[in-house]
């Protein structure tokens, strides 16, 4: 959540662009499984950071269930690559909170994980 706040994926796509002369348009971006909006309850500093970080975007990353909020990351992150440029995003849907025999997930398992990596490619 704080590497969406600072804007990582924005400053992974300039750094594409001066380092390698990527064009976002050329970029195909894919958000790999995380932590689904159907899990991600926030509170009052989290939401406040949000709305001030995406006015326009609110509605979308921020969603209402059972009189809670909860941050939904894939919709942040794709509007953070598409401000980018970046037209092509997939976005994988997989939540590591109810897939917990595949994936780590912090939240669900309370701290107690193992650690991702990622994977990025040139051509």
């Amino acid at each position: 959540m704080v590497g969406t706040l600072r804007g990582v994926v924005g400053s992974a796509v300039r750094g594409m662009q001066d380092h390698y002369g990527c064009h976002p348009k050329n970029i195909v971006a894919g958000i790999g499984p995380s932590i689904g909006v159907d899990h991600y309850e926030v509170g009052a500093e989290v939401i406040s950071q949000f709305r001030e970080q995406y006015p326009q975007d609110t509605d979308r990353i921020l969603q209402s269930k059972n009189g809670s909020t909860h941050l939904d990351l894939w919709a942040a992150n794709d509007i953070q690559l598409r401000c980018a440029g970046v037209e092509q995003v997939q976005v994988s849907g997989v939540c590591t909170a109810c897939h917990l025999g595949d994936w780590f997930s912090h939240r669900a398992e309370m701290g107690k994980t193992g650690r991702f990596g990622a994977l990025m490619a040139l051509r």
